[in-house]
This record gives C-alpha cells, structure tokens and sequence, in this order.
C-alpha cells in the first residue's frame, strides 16, 4: 500500500512541471500550430521563441489566431490601450479576454502592437575595454574604458556612464579625459517623462580642469519596444567651469538623445548624443556623440567599434574646436 502511495505521487511530482509550463500558441492559416513564448506582436509580424530554437518572426499575415498565457499590453489602431490577453473561443474565434473576465471577439488587424509588460524592476551593466599599442619609430599606447548601466523601478529610471580614455605618443601624454554621466527620469505620463542630470568632464590636455554641469530635463520616448528605443529631453541647467586660466559658471541649455536598435540576433547599434548651450562667458556650444556597433561573440561577451566626437565652438586658447576616436574592442553585459 506504502509502495503504490509512494508511486503517485512520484507520478504526480513528474507531472507537475509539464502542467506549470505553459506555452503561447500561434495557428497559421494552413492549419499548422507553433508554440513557445511571445514577446511582441506587432502589425506585421509576431516574434516567438519555441522550445528548440532562437526567436524568430513570423508574417502575421499568414496566422489565423495568437493565444498567449499572460495579459499583454495592447495598443489597438485607434490608439486605444488595454491590458488583456488574446485567447481563442469555443468557436475557434479570436477574442480578447480583459483583467475584469470580460471577453470580446477581435481580429488581428485590430492590433498596431501587443507587448510582454515591462517588468516593474530591472537593470543592466555592461563594460567595454579599447586598447592599441605600437611600438618601433613611434611607440603609442591607447587605452578607453567605458561603464555603462541602469536601473528601472516602475516609472523612475536611473542612468550612468563612466569613461576613461588616456594616449601617450612617444612617452608624452596626448590625450587624458575622464567623464561622468548620471540621469534621472520619471515616466508620469507616459511617454513624457520629467528628470534631471548631472555630468563631470575633465581633460587637462585640453586645459579643462573641470566642468560640472547639474540639469533639469523633460523628454519624451519616440520608441520603446523589445528591439528599439528613441528618448530626447531638453531642459535648462547650471554649468561651472575651470578652462585654460579661467573659472566661468553659469545658465546653460541642453538637449540630449539617445537610440539603440537590435538591428539583428547578433548585432545591435547604438546613438547618444548632447548639445550644451552655455549663456555665461563666450557661450561656448559644446556637442558630444557616441556612435557604434555591438556584436555578439559568447554568451554575454561582445565585441564593440565605436565613434566618439566631441566638438566646442570655443575651445581653451591654443587647443583645437574637435575631437575623435575610432575605437574597437570587447565588452561584457552582465
């Protein structure tokens, strides 16, 4: 008796993972039947990853039904939203199936595009590492580090970058800039959000001791899906320098934008930029932007080239208006 009691529920426990993993389904208009999980569903194709292989798109021209197992966020083309799930009726009917149990038919060229929730907690942190060495009739070394990370607690978000980039040419130092990024936004109406910044810069090789800049933004998320995001802001902030001999502060103005996009499973770009205004002294313009291409290698280790320019219409005297690096290296997302 002790033996067969021991037997179900062995029987029972095997089972009980087979029933927890539940799986979204798609059925195609010829009759065949995909499972795995959906994480967006858009007006022209749905990305799915099935048990056996990478996520993949799939022309949602060619589906005849979607059921997935969590409510999604569901923006239909009257630019309505709704938190619901898609399921399928007894009738083998495309339905909508609402947090309050309510149910209603609905066709898939109703939807402009149907996301997994953002999760209410949630970051990243990933480093990059350029270096380049030569040595005979000129010996240089060159070396960049970069930090870049967030944090996401439901609509409050956090931000920070950090570089390092040093160059010495024959035993005399060519280039020594250290730089510091931090920003605040709070989604309080989403897409606009509210925040604010603050940056540090410093590279005695173009006399800039240091410049401190603080901020007060508002921008807007142009994009904010699985494969892309787009965020401008512009706002006014405070700035206080020490630049060649002298030492400035005052109002300043600033815009900043942001992009990334997947662009493939193994490739992803990247675009940040800044534009300073500042209406104190000469009104310096000082433009900054970051341009490259991440490429997947092992796991989280990817390789990185990147552009980085910097550009000041007044410069410390003697020093030149730009700056640029082409740089190519590894980096590691944990």
């Amino acid at each position: 008796m002790l033996h067969k009691t021991l037997m179900r529920c062995c029987a029972l426990l095997a089972l009980m993972p087979c029933a927890a993993i539940a799986q979204d389904r798609i059925i195609m208009q010829n009759g065949d039947i995909i499972t795995g999980n959906i994480s967006l569903i858009t007006d022209e194709e749905i990305l799915i990853e099935p048990s056996y292989a990478d996520e993949y798109a799939i022309d949602i021209a060619e589906v005849a039904t979607v059921e997935v197992e969590e409510f999604f966020e569901i923006e239909f083309q009257d630019e309505s939203e709704v938190q619901a799930r898609l399921a399928v009726d007894d009738l083998g009917q495309q339905v909508l199936l609402t947090e309050n149990g309510d149910s209603r038919p609905i066709t898939l060229a109703d939807l402009s595009e149907a996301a997994e929730p953002e999760p209410y907690f949630d970051w990243s942190l990933k480093a990059d590492f350029n270096g380049a060495y030569n040595s005979g009739n000129t010996d240089s070394e060159s070396t960049m580090l970069f930090a870049d990370g967030s944090v996401k607690w439901g609509d409050h978000r956090h931000r920070a970058d950090f570089t390092l980039r040093n160059e010495e040419v024959n035993n005399e130092k060519t280039q020594e800039q250290t730089l510091i990024n931090y920003g605040y936004s709070w989604l309080f109406n989403k897409p606009w959000f509210l925040g604010g910044g603050f940056s540090y810069e410093r590279d005695p090789i173009r006399d800039l001791e240091y410049r401190y800049t603080a901020s007060a933004l508002l921008g807007r998320d142009i994009f904010d899906d699985s494969s892309k995001y787009l965020g401008i802001s512009i706002g006014p902030g405070y700035q206080r320098q020490e630049l060649g001999d002298e030492t400035k502060g005052g109002g300043v103005g600033i815009w900043n934008l942001r992009y990334e996009h997947a662009l493939l499973d193994w490739m992803d770009f990247f675009h940040t930029q800044s534009f300073t205004w500042q209406f104190y002294g000469n009104e310096n313009q000082i433009y900054k932007t970051n341009t490259g291409l991440n490429f997947d290698l092992i796991s989280d280790l990817y390789m990185n080239v990147s552009l980085r320019y910097d550009y000041e219409t007044e410069p410390a005297e003697g020093r030149d208006n730009e700056d640029s690096t082409l740089a190519f290296g590894v980096g590691y997302k944990f």
